[in-house]
């Protein structure tokens, strides 16, 4: 795994640490992962009694549609169905104009190919057009293996039950045993809870502050869209979640020790104590110092007040009244037609796709036809994003195929029913389902596992004695993987670092209107926040590009100047807190040199000089313009850094 998961955290203890923290156990984790080995069971078996076809993509489904709580679960499924249905009419079409016709044939799994990678980043229902293209393509390339039109004519219909199966059995299961949206937030917020008062009594409160933005705001996106679809939310509303968003902002402007810190950590506790704490169980006894006395500055009444705001929020779900209103959804992104970036992507993920089929087809091998599977599912924005995942896939295939291969050897020869197998599938599945369970950092190499050892241990509805296809699975996804990243590279590269500038302008814009419009503070503070979290990251995934992609600038130079914008954003929260905060001619200053600021990142020119503010300034607004020129000084190292390095280049 690349160094750049060491470097990306900051107070971790390294890639052991990282790891550590990712398969920790947590609240409701081992149910999870139970419904997801026991429906993989269940498929197998299944699979095997009526010897339906692909049983290693039914048992696959799985993990593909299993989400963390039910109602997402069950919003997978309905898209499953629905982009399978289509594609196998689709399919169905296709093959009456060009079974036997190869100059058709090409054309149309390329078209396809190229229309549902570009779906997939315009329309709002991109999931489903995009499964439908990949099953279309996949079936389309199997003609060259199929002896006759009416078998190619059963394989195809034999795909909706392949897809049936395992999605009715795992919704069954999560209807059953599965956790509601609502009860999956307040555990997450209870454990981040409890983690950032752990922290605060350690002293390094800041230590995860960015780990755990980054998964309060993917909360915060369902909880939001559950709450415009049905307004009586929870315990634990897009409300609650904000207000926790804040207070891991303006945590950034406070120093590490601090002598409240454990009367902030009791406020925490209190607050894990009265979530899901209904009146009958009567009020929380505080705990004695959980208040804290006399706070010392603008960041300390910041967080005391944001802390108070969270408490409220947790009693009173329903009480609060402001709320930002968030862009509706369209259907069509506004720039499907203008920007180059969409048919960009779509036309490298189609030449990867051509290029895998085109060498397996050639090299007469077709168990390399993995390879197809690999570009579509690889295929991300940028060239640190394809790696990233490249590398959990190649990872995850390894240990996935070495496990299958292990099993033909020592275990499957003993397997003598179909019990045994299925407890075989149970025990794998259990341990690629709790690395499937991690953030998105990890869990990709989950899916992995379970789908390498699926393909070596399920070939027939016997038990596999035959390592060559093993072998030639793992070398048709070494081989996707080595095309993507080839062509992702050459064609049109796009560096994460572009879209951590992008990122960063965004931050450094909504600081700017959060500076200037006090009355739209709710929406600017989220606005930065989501960008602050986008921009670190993209600067984790930059460490994986190497020297991929022209121009090449390492991760710690492109993203020296997040943890100083952070700060800047804490102590800009803090100042729309307290009073007195900002003159008119301090809103002028201090907007202007921001927005100046975010054009200069986004255009990769020179920053403005630092702020000046005129005498009387509050400490608050005097701690913003620190902050601000601070971040000036490293961005401006790392550009300096950067210049004698294309220098030296020359």
């Amino acid at each position: 795994m690349p160094a750049a998961l060491e470097r990306s955290r900051r107070g971790s203890e390294g890639f052991l640490g990282w790891l550590s923290y990712e398969l920790a156990p947590r609240e409701g984790r081992g149910w999870a992962v139970a419904r997801m080995a026991t429906a993989c069971s269940i498929t197998v078996a299944i699979a095997m009694t009526f010897k339906i076809p692909e049983p290693t993509y039914m048992a696959y489904i799985v993990f593909l549609i299993s989400k963390d709580e039910r109602g997402s679960t069950f919003e997978s499924a309905i898209g499953g169905l629905a982009a399978v249905t289509v594609a196998i009419v689709a399919t169905l079409a296709l093959s009456m104009i060009d079974l036997s016709e190869p100059a058709l044939r090409l054309p149309a799994m390329a078209a396809m190919t190229f229309l549902a990678m570009y779906s997939v980043r315009v329309f709002a229902l991109g999931p489903i057009t995009f499964l439908a293209g990949f099953v279309i393509v996949l079936l389309q390339s199997v003609v060259d293996q199929i002896p006759n039109p009416e078998q190619l004519t059963r394989i195809t219909l034999w795909i909706w039950v392949v897809l049936f199966v395992p999605i009715v059995t795992t919704v069954i299961l999560n209807l059953l045993f599965g956790i509601s949206a609502g009860l999956l937030r307040q555990r997450e917020f209870k454990r981040i809870l409890g983690e950032l008062a752990r922290d605060m009594r350690e002293g390094r409160p800041t230590a995860q502050l960015d780990r755990f933005r980054e998964r309060i705001v993917e909360l915060l996106d369902k909880a939001a869209h559950e709450e415009a679809e049905h307004p009586t939310g929870g315990a634990v509303t897009a409300t609650t979640l904000r207000h926790l968003l804040d207070l891991l902002i303006i945590l950034e402007a406070s120093g590490p020790y601090h002598p409240v810190a454990r009367a902030r950590a009791a406020a925490l506790d209190e607050i894990i104590a009265l979530v899901g704490r209904g009146p009958e169980q009567g009020p929380v006894v505080p705990v004695r110092g959980s208040v804290p006395q006399a706070p010392s500055g603008p960041a300390d009444l910041a967080i005391e007040a944001t802390i108070a705001a969270t408490r409220h929020a947790v009693q009173q779900p329903g009480s609060a009244a402001s709320k930002p209103k968030g862009a509706a959804r369209e259907l069509v992104a506004k720039d499907a037609l203008t920007n180059p970036l969409h048919w960009q992507f779509a036309l490298k993920s189609m030449f990867a796709v051509m290029i895998s089929y085109a060498v397996y087809s050639l090299l007469d091998w077709p168990g390399m036809r993995t390879a197809i599977v690999t570009c579509f599912f690889v295929a991300l924005g940028s060239v640190g994003e394809t790696v990233h995942k490249l590398t959990l896939r190649i990872s995850g295939a390894l240990i996935g195929g070495a496990l299958a291969a292990l099993c033909i050897v020592l275990v499957l020869p003993h397997c003598t029913d179909i019990g045994q197998l299925c407890l075989l599938i149970a025990i794998v599945s259990a341990g690629a389902a709790w690395i499937a369970t991690s953030s998105e950092q990890l869990a990709y190499a989950g899916l992995q596992i379970a789908f390498a050892f699926f393909l070596g241990v399920l070939q027939d509805y016997a038990p596999a004695t035959d390592l060559t296809e093993l072998r030639d699975r793992v070398a048709g996804i070494l081989l996707g993987n080595v095309v993507i990243t080839i062509v992702f590279s050459v064609f049109w590269p796009q560096s994460a670092a572009t879209r951590v500038r992008s990122a960063v302008g965004q931050a450094l814009r909504a600081v700017a209107a959060l500076v200037q419009s006090p009355s739209d503070a709710l929406v600017n503070r989220e606005k930065a926040a989501r960008a602050l979290v986008l921009a670190q990251h993209f600067g984790t995934l930059r460490g994986f590009e190497l020297q991929l992609v022209p121009g090449h600038v390492s991760a710690e130079r492109i993203a020296s100047s997040l943890p100083d914008l952070a700060v800047l954003e804490g102590r800009a929260f803090v100042s729309s807190e307290v009073f007195p905060g900002y003159r008119e001619e301090d809103r002028r200053v201090l907007g202007s040199w921001v927005n100046e600021a975010a054009s200069a990142v986004e255009s990769e020119s020179a920053w403005p000089p630092p702020p000046v503010l005129a005498p009387g300034a509050s400490e608050s607004v005097r701690d913003v313009a620190t902050a601000a020129a601070q971040v000036a000084k490293s961005a401006q190292s790392s550009r300096s850094e950067r210049d004698r390095t294309t220098s030296d280049a020359l």
